[in-house]
């Protein structure tokens, strides 16, 4: 992969064959990628000698390359205007409805006399250049023979989207040089590949993009609790959903930290290519632990934390954190967990990263009333080496396990700088998954309580078939 500098330093050179070839015009409008991929499509040049040699028309056999030319829209786009805003609504919905207030034929009307509206605007700014590619192409230009036919490729020269202002083209920079000098004419660029919103392994993996699909859910609605280190507030992703409960720890707030802000990105980041599970959640954030290991609360604090969690109304409480190895004896924090359960509340907790021993989860997992989250690979197919192992107190193994990242790759996670990348590997990052889930389906039914939530979630796992129920539970979490 070519590093920074030599991107830019390729960038110039295309420029400078673009402009020295077409001209200074179609150099100026011209995005980088539209500069790189002509310079390379020239790099077959007739032998000359001097100024009279002459770049020669693409090879025989290479398929034509498409653009796309962007023109000036409107500053204000039409807009079809919302019923009730207008001042004679009443009269509009009664004369074409005496039985009701809602005018749909009046709607309609209107919304197809803008799109007339904006579309003969569109086509009035693109019109003149697209004569004049189709004059100046001929029927000459285009897809290469061996290739029109192919259903991904049109046979025609130049198309045109009137809904944003754009067309695409077969024909060749040579034709562009002559129409780019128009004033509407804004960029010249080449189009992308479309690709799968929901790609990420992980959340293909528990079966989201499906899910979503389907149901349209986003958490809204639902406040989870991430008990953790400090979320970063002004990540554009979680930006105005995260509020800042209590502070457990001797860091003052001010300091986010990467493992927070990823746990929380997990459950709610609102973005097209690394969203979270529920991007319409609410994310109340209870710091527990510091940047700096020595101002981390202490178990004590865990238990205060899961009780102001239920005390401020949370759904779910998010703890990708351990107290130290389980005991014969049921932990305070433990205790916490299942009283908050009894009140309602669900508390997800990560099993540990001590694997792969047996009996390696930590604090609180020996609760009844908690739901434990082991660690898989990003696909899904195997539980990790790090993940703890059960048992713990009167439970075998987890409950179940979720993408939690590891040598096959990691988790795309928001970043406390902004933006996303790898925040390492994790039970931490599994339990987030589950509690994205949770949130979903209390959306769609609040009325479910923290016994049926469970429920739901171990008898719609996925069933792993390597790995023990001490490290896999009853299956990945997945929506059915």
């Amino acid at each position: 992969m070519a590093t920074a500098q030599e991107r830019r330093a390729a960038v110039a050179d295309a420029r400078a064959t673009v402009r020295s070839l077409y001209g200074s015009e179609l150099e100026a409008k011209s995005t980088d990628d539209f500069c790189l991929t002509v310079s390379l499509s020239r790099r077959s040049v007739a032998p000359g000698f001097g100024l009279e040699a002459v770049a020669r028309a693409a090879p025989t056999g290479m398929p034509a390359i498409p653009t796309v030319v962007e023109f000036a829209a409107p500053a204000t786009p039409p807009r079809v205007p919302i019923p009730r805003e207008l001042s004679n609504w009443s009269a509009i919905g009664t004369e074409t409805h005496a039985d009701s207030t809602v005018a749909y034929p009046n709607t309609t009307m209107l919304r197809s006399a803008l799109v007339h509206t904006a579309r003969t605007s569109a086509y009035q700014v693109v019109g003149d250049v697209y004569n004049e590619i189709e004059r100046l192409s001929g029927t000459s230009l285009g897809p290469a023979p061996e290739m029109v036919g192919v259903p991904q490729i049109p046979t025609l020269v130049t198309q045109i989207c009137w809904l944003n202002h754009t067309l695409r083209t077969w024909a060749g920079p040579e034709v562009l040089a002559d129409v780019c000098a128009d004033h509407n004419v804004t960029s010249v660029d080449v189009p992308r590949r479309l690709e799968a919103d929901a790609t990420a392994r992980n959340h293909t993996a528990i079966g989201y993009p499906a899910f979503f699909d389907a149901e349209h859910l986003t958490g809204k609605g639902i406040t989870v609790a991430v008990i953790d280190t400090e979320v970063a507030l002004r990540h554009p992703a979680l930006r105005g959903r995260v509020v800042q409960r209590r502070n457990f720890t001797a860091e003052p707030w001010g300091n986010p930290s990467s493992h927070g802000t990823a746990v929380a990105g997990i459950i709610a980041a609102d973005d097209i290519d690394n969203g979270g599970i529920a991007p319409g959640a609410t994310i109340y954030n209870y710091k527990v632990l510091a940047t700096s290991h020595l101002l981390n609360g202490d178990s004590f604090s865990g238990g205060l934390a899961i009780q102001h969690a239920l005390e401020d109304g949370a759904a779910i409480a998010n703890c990708s954190w351990g107290a130290g190895p389980v005991t014969s004896t049921k932990s305070p924090e433990a205790v916490a967990a299942e009283a908050a359960w009894a009140l309602g509340m669900v508390v997800v907790k990560s099993a540990g990263n001590r694997g792969p021993g047996r009996a390696t989860m930590t604090r609180p997992a020996e609760a009844e009333g908690i739901i434990v989250v082991g660690a898989t690979d990003l696909d899904g197919k195997a539980v990790e080496d790090y993940s703890s192992r059960g048992p713990a107190g009167p439970r075998s193994g987890p409950d179940v396990v979720a993408p939690g990242g590891g040598a096959g790759g990691n988790i795309a996670a928001c970043l406390i700088a902004g933006g996303f990348g790898d925040a390492g590997a994790g039970t931490s990052y599994a339990a987030p998954h589950v509690s994205g889930m949770l949130a979903l389906w209390l959306e769609k039914d609040p009325t479910l309580d923290p016994g049926q939530l469970r429920d739901k979630l171990v008898n719609e796992a996925k069933r792993i078939s390597r790995g023990t129920v001490s490290a896999k539970g009853k299956g990945l979490a997945h929506f059915a």
